[in-house]
């Protein structure tokens, strides 16, 4: 029989007729048997034979379709001839890859560098180079004043201050006696020429605007050579800065202001303790920090208190007894309620009507009094036996109870309305010297004897719960105080809230000081009086040299 090719080979198998193909049955095994059977062990031989395929195949029942058979595979040379032989000579063309461009990078999505004051920001190490040169240059022999100013100087070159924070920065240091002023007409910009021949250190030298310098002529900074009256309080500058400075210079209206003011100072703090510049002062630097969270914490909490003073009872208590809201509200027309803009008038209308006032006064009395005030109250007609302004210091808080807020909300107002009176708890405050601006001119037994008798007095005021909530022991409040003849006593103005660490430092009153110049312009006479006013008019109009116009 002759050896099918590849084509008649498919053709058979796709010919081949298995469902019409007859096996010889055999027999038959069970599961079990299956199982037991070993190798060499068959007691049965099984002959299967299998029906020789001819060369023509077994044919195909005519109810099922051959298959067509493949195409050939057409034969196409390498080189192009039709004979499908490779020459050995011939050459491939390689085919050339494009290269592809590198995009350039737009930049969107690059991080900035780090400025120094991200949350969890942390100096790079340092050298051992660098480390001995920290040592020599915070030695401990080294007066306090080189190395403050040293430190200083390497943390505005090793932090990026935008215009921001460099503000702050300058303003806290000022305040400490530091000399720190910009350089005029230099720009900071260096040639090209120093850039190259000086190093780092010397380069940071130059563009320096932080010195402690002896000999200084202006009084409002710190001279190492004449140290009298000066001492080195870090956590007292802070008190004075988040105190008094920042609430006038900054502002607390925007919480974010005040973050970013504690933020920069804490940063300088910690720069301070992790190089060791200071380690005599180590637990008046940690104090210092503390300010910082301080200023933080209650700075926001008196811009949310202050619209709400003096409060409900407070107001009533003036107008009924002849304070500053008495006659300050006016009585709302039938014809102007229908007013659309009648609610925005409302709301800047102070005080409370007549009756209105009277309902919540009486309601205070009976409930937050004792019964010998209510029956003193309900007797006769009371009145303000004395005014004046008070300085205290917040020493308890004690919020109204469950009860008494059941009480509060049963009773109707003037109109006949529940819930409609705030329930009233208790401010126990103790006297306070005040913020020293203005202080009186006395003698140092005088001035003992006024700050003893103050501090020994306590009083008592009452507010509404929504106060409370907010008020903190050790706040400061300046109030203008009225006692009644029952033995109560109210305030209708707050003219200062103050936090609890406020310090008004010595350093302020310098802030504006200027060295007094030498008037070289002859002063008014008998014949010529009139000469200071002709020089003021001459230097307005530019008539006179700039060395004249000193009008001091």
């Amino acid at each position: 029989m002759a050896e099918p090719n590849g084509e008649g080979l498919s053709r058979a198998i796709s010919n081949l007729d298995i469902a019409g193909t007859n096996y010889p049955s055999g027999p038959r095994y069970t599961k079990e048997e299956l199982l037991n059977l070993r190798l060499g062990d068959n007691k049965h031989e099984e002959h299967v034979s299998i029906a020789e395929v001819g060369s023509n195949g077994l044919t195909t029942p005519p109810e099922l379709q051959c298959p067509a058979a493949p195409p050939p595979t057409p034969e196409v040379a390498l080189d192009g001839q039709a004979n499908g032989v490779i020459k050995s000579n011939s050459v491939v063309p390689a085919v050339e890859v494009p290269k592809k461009k590198k995009k350039k990078s737009s930049g969107k999505n690059k991080k900035p560098n780090a400025t120094g004051f991200e949350e969890f920001y942390a100096d790079p190490p340092i050298t051992p180079e660098e480390h001995e040169e920290e040592e020599d240059l915070y030695d401990e022999n080294r007066p306090f004043s080189s190395r403050i100013q040293t430190c200083i100087q390497r943390y505005r070159a090793r932090r990026k201050l935008d215009a921001m924070k460099a503000n702050i920065f300058t303003k806290y240091l000022v305040l400490g006696g530091i000399e720190a002023t910009g350089k005029a007409f230099t720009g900071g910009i260096l040639d090209e020429e120093t850039l190259e021949q000086c190093t780092a250190e010397e380069i940071a030298a130059l563009q320096a605007t932080d010195f402690v310098r002896s000999g200084t002529t202006n009084a409002k900074y710190y001279d190492p050579a004449k140290p009298d009256g000066w001492v080195v309080d870090f956590e007292g500058i802070a008190k004075g800065f988040f105190s008094y400075r920042v609430p006038h210079q900054f502002g607390f209206e925007n919480e974010a202001q005040i973050k970013l003011c504690s933020a920069v100072i804490r940063n300088f703090l910690n720069y301070v303790l992790q190089h060791a510049v200071c380690l005599e002062y180590t637990m008046d630097v940690m104090a210092a920090r503390r300010i910082c969270d301080l200023a933080e914490q209650e700075l926001p909490t008196i811009k949310m208190m202050t619209p709400k003073f003096p409060g409900d009872w407070n107001v009533a208590a003036s107008t009924i007894c002849g304070g500053r809201f008495q006659g300050a509200h006016v009585t709302a027309q039938a014809w102007q309620k229908e007013d659309p803009e009648f609610e925005q008038y409302a709301s800047l209308n102070a005080g409370f009507e007549e009756a209105e006032a009277k309902r919540i006064f009486q309601t205070g009395l009976a409930f937050a009094g004792t019964d010998a005030v209510f029956h003193k109250a309900m007797a006769g007609e009371f009145r303000i036996i004395s005014t004046g302004r008070r300085f205290y210091e917040v020493v308890e808080i004690e919020r109204p109870s469950v009860q008494k807020i059941g009480e509060f909300a049963r009773v109707k107002n003037h109109e006949g309305k529940e819930n409609s009176i705030q329930a009233l708890g208790y401010l126990k405050v103790k006297g306070w010297s005040g913020p020293g601006f203005d202080l009186e001119d006395m003698s140092d037994e005088e001035e003992e004897e006024a700050v003893k008798k103050v501090m020994d007095e306590v009083d008592t005021f009452w507010l509404e719960d929504d106060i409370l909530q907010l008020l903190f022991a050790g706040l400061k409040l300046e109030l203008i105080v009225h006692e009644l003849n029952i033995g109560v006593k109210f305030f209708d103005s707050v003219e200062g809230i103050y936090c609890s660490f406020f310090t008004y430092l010595e350093n302020e009153k310098m802030l504006d000081w200027k060295e007094p110049v030498l008037n070289t312009r002859p002063p008014p006479t008998e014949d010529d009086p009139d000469i200071e006013e002709r020089a003021i008019e001459a230097a307005m109009d530019g008539e006179i040299g700039d060395d004249n116009k000193s009008i001091y």
